[in-house]
């Protein structure tokens, strides 16, 4: 994890955005999948008129199925023990992610020292990225796989910082 060391003479921080989220939520999104799946068998299996490319077609759905249900299965397993937390916050002297699943997407940066942020989206490849640049030009890519809020984390940003560069709006994303 990314971190400097505070300076002693700060005065205490204030909190002014914090997102959590614990995997076992993961979990449980995770098993409500796995039933939406087979919701999703049992409607085509249904629906699907029979014909040779039905037969062809249910052959490898009849292996893929499985596999994915036994994969989402052993990951919900996973999650529910491990139930790691996922914390996004942001007080009046740094911008903090601790993120249990990737180490990449976690680190801890003074305010200060964040030059803006820009949300991009790749047409060709139906991909968007959220990147935060640092004074020093480095840069630090912001995990897309949670559900917090970009507008309360933006102006949690700005009122920290506000020289910060930040999209005009949290949610549409310039393509490039």
């Amino acid at each position: 994890m990314r971190q400097t060391v505070p300076n002693s003479q700060d005065p205490e921080p204030t909190q002014l955005y914090l997102y959590e989220r614990k995997q076992r939520h993961t979990a449980l999104v995770l098993l409500l999948n796995m039933g939406v799946l087979i919701a999703m068998y049992a409607a085509a299996r249904k629906w699907i008129e029979p014909s040779e490319a039905r037969d062809q077609l249910f052959y490898w759905i009849n292996i893929a199925v499985p596999v994915v249900e036994v994969c989402l299965l052993l990951l919900a397993i996973y999650f529910w023990l491990k139930n790691g937390r996922f914390r996004m916050s942001v007080d009046t002297n740094r911008f903090t992610i601790d993120d249990p699943i990737s180490k990449t997407y976690s680190f801890s940066v003074p305010v200060s020292e964040i030059e803006g942020i820009r949300q991009t989206y790749r047409n060709h490849t139906n991909y968007t990225t959220t990147v935060m640049y640092l004074k020093s030009g480095e840069t630090i890519q912001l995990t897309p796989n949670y559900n917090y809020s970009r507008r309360a984390l933006y102006d949690a940003l700005k009122e920290a910082n506000s020289t910060i560069q930040l999209p005009e709006h949290p949610y549409r994303f310039k393509q490039v």
